[in-house]
């Protein structure tokens, strides 16, 4: 039974912020700290920063030879169901458990690329130290994020009604990103039929982790010892084609590779073998992997991806679209109408915009904003330049269910919530505009006054937007409405 299914949540996967699991198995994907060290969030920052603290603890024990301090650190790890994610069928765990410590130890301590200070971060120990993959990774991050994850959680809970329990004890402690120790604590958490849960955004779980120890050796260690045999007038994988060009014959030797690994492992770890040796022989591999991936966008995994992974329809805009034109306009069905363009503007803007904040309290409480997203927009498309040039790291959303046009005193209520720190950038969403260029000369107005911006939205701008999704994959491209409607205001 789907997490949704049990608390009787209205919704899909494709307006969900976070992964519907199961309450009674797993979900095969996983936690990838590279992707939260990509939200631009003070979440996400508390994330990165908290495993960055308990492995840079851990590396530094193990390289140090301290196996009892090590082991202690370690020791803490503990085997914890309550994301539902990994491979387990039954949901009983694989990759933790009470003899992690000394094995998580002794593949670190084994590994020349540990010792020898090469690594760096958690999710490098996928790429060269045998015994540690994904599902490795993600308990881990699992273990080390019970606060951050606890606090999503609640958050979500919250939003959508679900019951919390309190005083709820997890399966281990929290890691203290101030104290840098662990410390034990209890959560206001819910609960399903195998016990607590917690819940995690779809923005940074995957299927297979951004650094892959297969890319890795394909890509990068592969091509280093095939540019060697270029040097090497004996070499057995050398052939000259009729042009009288030498060419390496990668494939043969890959299988060489892999067969000397076979013989010297027996037959374990094979590419991680050879990813290791080649990478203690030659450290710039890894340095030059590195700036490579710096300037790569670590993608989030479309609707279609997460509906895939977790074996649900694909989002319907059109559904979404026809049960916000549904409402009927008016005052005592303003919440109707907010809880349905907040599932249609999830659905059409995720992954640029995350984890949505209903009634979100500003001012002791004075103030309040209808709904607030994360902004964690790519770049090259509309929230991620946004965000790069004006303060927008949140995209605050006013409601409207009137039948009427809205008028200044509703843009001064969403103008007063804006600010540098917080962002603003907003949307007004509402039933109707009769005048579009009389209202966007308003919110122009507003950004000369450099109060800040805002896009007004109606119906039929809802309409323009699912198509633009559906032809493009995308509301956020350069090019599209909401940028051109920005580029009006300045």
């Amino acid at each position: 039974m789907r997490l949704s299914q049990f608390f009787g949540l209205s919704g899909t996967q494709g307006t969900f912020d976070f992964i519907d699991v199961y309450v009674d198995k797993d979900v095969a994907l996983f936690i990838d700290p590279s992707a939260i060290a990509t939200i631009n969030s003070d979440w996400a920052d508390e994330c990165t920063a908290t495993v960055q603290s308990f492995f840079q603890r851990v590396l530094h024990e193990v390289s140090a030879g301290h196996k009892t301090a090590a082991l202690d650190l370690l020791g803490h790890l503990s085997e914890e169901n309550a994301t539902h994610l990994g491979y387990s069928q039954s949901s009983k765990g694989s990759g933790i458990g009470a003899g992690l410590a000394k094995k998580f130890y002794d593949e670190l301590s084994s590994s020349a690329a540990v010792t020898t200070g090469l690594i760096s971060d958690l999710e490098e120990t996928a790429l060269l130290v045998p015994g540690i993959e994904e599902d490795r990774i993600s308990d881990v991050t699992t273990n080390i994020l019970r606060k951050q994850l606890a606090e999503y959680t609640v958050d979500v809970a919250n939003y959508y009604g679900i019951p919390l329990h309190s005083g709820v004890a997890l399966n281990g402690p929290e890691w203290d990103l101030t104290t840098t120790s662990w410390k034990t604590k209890t959560y206001n958490l819910p609960m399903g039929p195998q016990g607590p849960l917690l819940l995690v955004p779809k923005s940074i779980a995957r299927r297979k982790l951004f650094l892959n120890a297969g890319d890795y050796y394909t890509w990068h260690v592969l091509e280093h010892l095939k540019q060697l045999e270029y040097n090497n007038p004996q070499s057995p994988f050398m052939v000259i084609l009729k042009s009288g060009t030498p060419k390496v014959r990668k494939t043969a030797l890959s299988d060489s590779l892999k067969s000397a690994a076979k013989a010297a492992t027996g037959n374990k770890a094979v590419i991680k073998h050879i990813n290791a040796a080649t990478t203690a022989q030659a450290p710039d591999i890894l340095s030059r992997y590195r700036a490579l991936q710096d300037q790569r966008t670590v993608r989030a995994p479309t609707s279609a991806e997460v509906a895939t992974a977790t074996d649900t329809a694909e989002v319907d805009l059109d559904n979404l679209l026809a049960e916000v034109l549904a409402v009927p306009t008016g005052k005592p069905t303003a919440t109707d109408y907010e809880r349905a363009a907040e599932a249609l503007l999830s659905a059409l803007f995720y992954p640029e915009l995350l984890n949505p904040i209903r009634q979100f309290r500003m001012h002791d409480g004075r103030k309040i904003i209808d709904i607030t997203f994360t902004n964690a927009g790519d770049p090259k498309r509309f929230f991620g330049w946004l965000g790069a040039h004006h303060p927008a790291g949140h995209v605050f959303v006013e409601c409207k269910n009137y039948a009427g046009d809205v008028k200044n005193p509703e843009f001064d209520q969403l103008a007063g919530r804006f600010s540098p720190s917080r962002g603003k950038y907003g949307l007004l969403v509402c039933r109707t505009i009769t005048d579009k260029s009389k209202t966007i000369q308003s919110c122009r107005d507003t950004a000369q006054d450099q109060r800040g911006f805002m896009t007004p939205l109606d119906d039929d701008d809802l309409k323009v937007l699912v198509e633009e999704s559906k032809s493009q994959g995308s509301v956020s491209e350069l090019g599209g409405l909401l940028h051109k409607r920005f580029l009006g205001l300045i």
